[in-house]
């Protein structure tokens, strides 16, 4: 192939036209130029009191059309009440949880901000180091819980809404940021400073922040903690909320881990609260529920949104991306995670209305991505999907260079999308145009890759008609990204097991973006929009400017 253009097969044509809805959402976003200052200029006079940021893990815009006739309360409200967006969509490649949470605070896309993903190849360790890693920083456990995990936002490029907010309010905010995940409550909030609390848990149960915020626990929280024990939940017992009749699709997949079917109970093999019942609380409807009651206990006792002036509260909630990915987005599990959090966020916006008064509070409600269907399911549907592994593109690339070079280790870490050469190999290979073309036909080759770039080509500012191209470059930083980024065919993943995200595909970047509340003119916007906005758009509505967006204010979703 001539050098310099993309190498991809006949099938990625597509490739290109399932991004063509996303590309339509995503136009609004610059990643060469900054958007213009009055981009996040204030336009109302009346900041609202309270800024609260909801995300849902992996919750598809597919998930509102599907299963909307299942809520009553929280995201009902949302999607009747508020300014909804339904053809949003991430303009980037890699749309994974980290990636998301910083492009919704910051207003930037990863190549902006630095987040590429959840974790990236570092290659003076020679090893894949986690996205707030900070091994420096100790970390801080509540409820007298044991830590072990080091978190921090040392790798972010970029201030978040929440920073901004705390160097240009009148009055100091208070901010608290709360999520299962470390990366999703560091993300939504940003660095530390006055009045900042940003909580996670670890894998152990121990709900934990880091030195990074405060040198010793909160009280506000640690009494909490203490109080609502998560060991409290063992030996309940996990079944649909509804009838079952309400749910759609089958309950009993083969795709699906054991037990497939409810009831699931909430214990362990050893008769005791241990890790394994930890995680298969994470991965129920009861950490939604205990993050929901924490959120709206802390808004109560900091007095979020009580005085002049804008507080910040973010929560993520991570049940339905740690139940999505192995029971898939059309079981019932999914369905009943939904339900269930409907239900918590109905709880939270009572106590939001009875505490700060809904007229004085703006919700924006978004995800960090969505979900490919279980490859198995489009099979049957007569589509082209299948199951790759990362082992396998690494032993081709690794086998076309070594017959090119000879013996030698050749690949130092491979992954999709993000494949790292050896060091001193990259140049190697493109200097030597047989050797480029052995690794381009051999990648192409594995199963399920339909198109791979090389770092020159994603690193190139000029501008292209290529889709997936310009998508990867929102995704590309030098020295965190790979020597080279491969992207799937549609309906094909990189997992012998459960389902992923992580592509530039449709069903990855389409997510809802939602605002309700203060400010905030209900009605559904058929405009192109994306997480990106969110920060520019809740600048305007508080007076806050971002120093640098790569999104646009969602005018036409603010009240006049």
């Amino acid at each position: 192939m001539t050098a310099g253009r993309p190498h991809r097969v006949l099938t990625t044509v597509a490739l290109s036209a399932g991004l063509a809805i996303a590309a339509a959402g995503a136009g609004m976003v610059r990643a060469q130029a900054p958007a213009s200052p009055a981009a996040s200029a204030p336009i109302r006079p009346e900041a609202p009191r309270l800024v609260v940021v909801i995300v849902a893990d992996q919750f598809t815009t597919r998930y509102v059309e599907s299963y909307g006739h299942q809520w009553s309360a929280g995201l009902r409200r949302l999607f009747t009440t508020g300014a909804y967006f339904p053809l949003a969509a991430y303009p980037y490649a890699y749309t994974v949880t980290c990636a998301g949470h910083h492009t919704i605070s910051t207003g930037t896309v990863p190549a902006t901000h630095g987040m590429i993903g959840n974790d990236w190849f570092d290659r003076t360790s020679g090893r894949s180091m986690a996205c707030t890693s900070a091994p420096a920083v100790a970390p801080v456990a509540f409820g007298g819980g044991a830590v072990s995990e080091h978190h921090a936002p040392v790798w972010l490029r970029t201030p978040t809404f929440a920073d901004e907010l705390r160097l240009q309010a009148t009055r100091p905010p208070r901010i608290l940021s709360l999520s299962l995940k470390a990366r999703s409550a560091i993300g939504l909030a940003g660095r530390g400073g006055p009045n900042t609390m940003v909580v996670w848990e670890e894998d152990n149960g121990t709900w934990a922040t880091s030195e990074a915020y405060t040198k010793v626990p909160w009280p506000e929280v640690d009494e909490y903690v203490k109080a609502h024990p998560i060991t409290a939940a063992y030996g309940q017992t996990w079944d649909r909320v509804m009838p079952v009749s309400r749910y759609l699709h089958e309950d009993d997949v083969a795709q699906e881990p054991s037990p497939r079917v409810f009831p699931h109970l909430l214990t362990s093999k050893s008769g005791k609260p241990d890790n394994s019942f930890v995680s298969l609380w994470e991965r129920s409807p009861w950490s939604d529920a205990y993050l929901g009651d924490m959120a709206s206990a802390l808004a109560e006792r900091l007095k979020l949104g009580q005085q002049p002036g804008t507080d910040y509260l973010a929560v993520s909630f991570s049940s339905l991306d740690l139940v999505g990915h192995p029971f898939g987005p059309r079981s019932h599990e999914v369905q009943d995670v939904l339900a269930r959090l409907d239900a918590v966020l109905g709880r939270l916006f009572v106590t939001l209305d009875r505490r700060v008064g809904a007229a004085r509070y703006t919700v924006a409600f978004s995800s960090d991505h969505g979900v490919v269907p279980f490859p198995e399911h489009s099979l049957a549907a007569g589509m082209d999907a299948g199951r790759t592994s990362a082992g396998a593109l690494r032993q081709a690339i690794q086998t076309a260079l070594t017959k090119a070079f000879g013996e030698g280790t050749y690949v130092a870490n491979a992954g999709v999308p993000n494949v790292a050469l050896a060091p001193g190999v990259l140049d190697r290979v493109l200097s030597q145009p047989d050797a480029k073309r052995a690794v381009e036909a051999a990648v192409l080759a594995v199963p399920g890759i339909g198109a791979m770039y090389w770092a020159p080509q994603l690193a190139d500012p000029t501008a292209t008609d290529d889709a997936i191209l310009r998508a990867l470059r929102l995704s590309y930083v030098p020295g965190r990204s790979g020597d080279l980024m491969v992207v799937l065919r549609p309906y094909w993943l990189a997992s012998g097991t459960g389902t992923s995200h992580g592509t530039p595909h449709h069903y990855d970047q389409q997510v809802p973006v939602v605002f309700m509340g203060a400010g905030i003119q209900r009605g559904r916007y058929l405009t192109p929009a994306s997480p990106v906005d969110i920060a520019p758009t809740l600048g305007a509505l508080t007076g806050v400017r971002m120093a640098r967006t790569d999104g646009r204010v969602l005018i036409e979703a603010l009240a006049r």
